[in-house]
């Protein structure tokens, strides 16, 4: 179907381009201080609503996860429908902000790092929606949200701004903590912090089986001519395309460096001792974990990457105000589920952050 887009208005002092994502997306270069491997950007994308579509009642930033980038659309027409202002960003090193001649994929040794990437963004929003919509869309409540170690990097940067120019906070399947156990802790630990230490861009030995890329790509058996399960006629594309785009954006596979690794497990600590937000936090995550050394096809209905009920336990640590919405039949990204789990997710962040919009605007 072809929807019509509202033009968006030029702004001289932000230079937005065309998406990959095609018509009704567009881009924007951040460009942030340099590192030691040289030149740093993060890239902001944003949603234009269809033409005629009502004055957006909030903002609403996304940012991806580990060996990521944005490309779900859905959850950008979802925002869109329920009256937001969409925007996602691809950190540094990552996606559409990678460059692989000189970086190291998806590389940090803090994820402190990326406070400046959300700074960027932010600031660049709060130029963009008054001169789309008009002086009063500068005091839109903002919602951010984050998947998985995005997750954990919006949990991280709303703890340290103390909730400061945020209206919400939504997490899908956040990486709180390490998905191994005490047991496994007690290896991982030390043989990330020596590797953080000697060598700390070396990729280290991790062997991932690919169980997740399968489910993402809607990956079926040789001959068969449908994924088994799948719905008669379903143009879901869960079950026919897959959901990844076909973009040369990441290596495969992604390499696991042992700094990044201790800089994920520094963040977890921070934030089971420290963040305690004051804002309202709605959390997605399947109804289940399933931990797997071959293919089954109920990998199609679960987390297989983290510990959901690891996540249940860190929710109500980090703010008092949480929501937990626990969907059967879900995959890692909650939102890129089969349509009827995708939808009630979808449903429930429409909820929250139109109650978000109400809240703001009994404070005025």
């Amino acid at each position: 179907m072809n929807v019509t887009r509202a033009a968006a208005p030029h702004h001289p002092a932000l230079a937005w381009e065309p998406d990959l994502l095609g018509a009704g997306y567009e881009r924007l270069t951040l460009p942030l201080p340099d590192d030691d491997e040289g030149a740093v950007i993060a890239t902001l994308i944003r949603a234009l609503p269809p033409a005629g579509a009502p004055t957006p009642s909030f903002a609403f930033l996304a940012i991806h996860g580990w060996n990521d980038m944005f490309y779900q659309w859905a959850l950008a027409e979802a925002v869109t429908a329920a009256g937001g202002a969409f925007y996602a960003i691809d950190l540094r090193k990552y996606g559409r902000s990678w460059d692989p001649q000189r970086q190291s994929y998806g590389y940090t040794d803090s994820m402190r790092v990326y406070f400046a990437d959300i700074d960027a963004a932010l600031a660049a929003m709060r130029t963009d929606l008054p001169a789309r919509f008009g002086p009063a869309a500068a005091q839109l409540p903002t919602i951010l949200y984050g998947h998985s170690t995005g997750g954990l990097t919006a949990t991280l940067y709303a703890g340290s701004r103390r909730g400061k120019d945020l209206a919400g906070l939504v997490l899908n399947s956040p990486w709180l903590d390490l998905q191994v156990g005490a047991a496994g802790s007690a290896v991982v630990v030390p043989v990330a912090e020596l590797a953080a230490r000697t060598a700390p861009k070396k990729p280290l030995p991790v062997h991932d089986p690919g169980f997740y890329g399968m489910v993402l790509d809607a990956w079926r058996p040789e001959g068969m001519t449908r994924v088994p399960g799948a719905p008669e006629g379903t143009s879901d594309p869960f079950w026919t395309t897959g959901w990844t785009p076909a973009w040369d954006m990441r290596p495969d596979p992604a390499p696991i460096r042992g700094g990044w690794l201790h800089a994920v497990i520094r963040a977890q600590r921070y934030v089971a001792r420290n963040v305690r937000l004051r804002l309202p936090v709605l959390m997605l995550t399947a109804a289940r974990s399933i931990v797997a050394t071959a293919w089954s096809e109920e990998l199609r209905g679960a987390d297989t990457v983290l510990d959901v009920e690891q996540m249940w336990a860190r929710a109500a640590e980090i703010a008092s105000d949480v929501h937990i919405l626990k969907l059967d039949h879900a995959v890692h990204d909650v939102l890129l589920s089969r349509a009827p789990v995708r939808e009630a997710g979808f449903a429930e962040i429409r909820e929250f952050c139109q109650r978000q919009v109400r809240r703001a605007q009994r404070a005025r």
